[in-house]
């Protein structure tokens, strides 16, 4: 590409401070403004709220349309992971001509689970000629493309084992505390119950790799348990006591009739020993491959985000799903 490609972000949370310096880096790619309706946001500079030289030029705004005044042509949104709430600023954005690049899990794959708003959003897009993505490590990437791409290598394929173990450890604050790690094993089963814990996005990955195997599912399970502490332990900014919740673990299972043909296990834990990425495939020919140490989601998530930016401008206009999208790659 001659033409830099510019970007608007919406969204200066923590991910999204995260993902502006890979923004920034690329030599394709152009931040042109910045959006957060948090108050106490309002005319910082995003130079100096990331650290990076490179965005000083950049003043944040609460206003979506003083931000579209320096047209952009891509919106990368990371804000919330409900579609229902994201939806209206997504057909906001697109109505002006715009593609949109969001972390919103529900977005990954919206045909089944909500498909009416599936719809709207599609209309939309195709009608203003842009497209339309929610993508990240996961959903977007480990336990939906990846196990998509590899059954590339069977004959047949019977079911599908996901595994995403991971060290929270090392995650972002907000990430542990999606996970409930130091909390009461009572608090933790209450906020629970309130859907408060849980990795958004389980279903939605069982529904993208069916969709590319021609698999027409009879029904899903979404189930959550607490992973609790044998000792205590404790980081810079944070303790887990003995016996209190160190993080979650999620096992998501798709059937065919009575036959269970996948299984997501997403575990999510501090002090998690054995960390890893892994796609088993029972077929011809079985298939096993493992990621040892797991993929750093913090990372993985805003390069895939920064790489999915060139790839909505090639797209075809629609609302997209990283199983009908062209392949991505690292583009410079």
């Amino acid at each position: 590409m001659s033409r830099k490609i510019r970007v608007t972000q919406i969204g200066l949370g923590p991910l999204g401070r995260m993902i502006s310096p890979y923004l920034a880096e690329r030599n394709s790619i152009e931040i042109s403004s910045a959006v957060d309706i948090d108050p106490g946001m309002e005319g910082r500079n995003l130079g100096e709220l990331c650290d990076n030289s490179r965005l000083s030029d950049i003043d944040i705004t609460a206003d979506l349309e003083d931000a579209l005044q320096a047209n952009p042509q891509v919106a990368v949104i990371t804000t919330v992971s409900d579609l229902d709430a994201i939806s209206p600023l997504v057909e906001r954005i697109v109505s002006h001509g715009i593609h949109v690049v969001s972390t919103c899990e529900e977005l990954s794959f919206p045909w089944v689970t909500k498909p009416e708003v599936a719809s709207r959003l599609d209309r939309a897009a195709k009608k203003h000629g842009v497209c339309v993505l929610g993508t990240g490590v996961n959903p977007g990437f480990l336990m939906d493309f990846l196990p998509t791409a590899a059954t590339t290598l069977c004959r047949e394929v019977d079911s599908l084992l996901i595994e995403r173990i991971q060290d929270a450890s090392f995650r972002r604050l907000p990430f542990r505390q999606k996970i409930g790690a130091g909390i009461e094993e009572s608090e933790f089963r209450f906020r629970m119950a309130e859907g408060k814990i849980r990795h958004v996005g389980l279903t939605e990955s069982m529904h993208m790799v069916a969709s590319r195997l021609g698999w027409e599912l009879d029904r899903t399970e979404d189930n959550v348990e607490p992973v609790l502490a044998e000792k205590t332990m404790s980081g810079d900014d944070w303790v887990v006591e003995k016996g209190m919740a160190a993080g979650v673990n999620q096992i998501g299972r798709a059937f065919l009739g009575d036959r269970e043909v996948l299984t997501l296990v997403f575990k999510a834990s501090v002090g998690e020993t054995n960390p890893r990425d892994r796609v088993k495939i029972s077929g011809i020919p079985e298939v096993d491959l493992t990621l040892a140490g797991g993929v750093n989601g913090d990372i993985a998530t805003c390069a895939i985000v920064t790489n999915a930016v060139p790839a909505v401008c090639e797209a075809n206009p629609g609302l997209r799903t990283m199983v009908d999208m062209p392949p991505l790659s690292c583009l410079r």
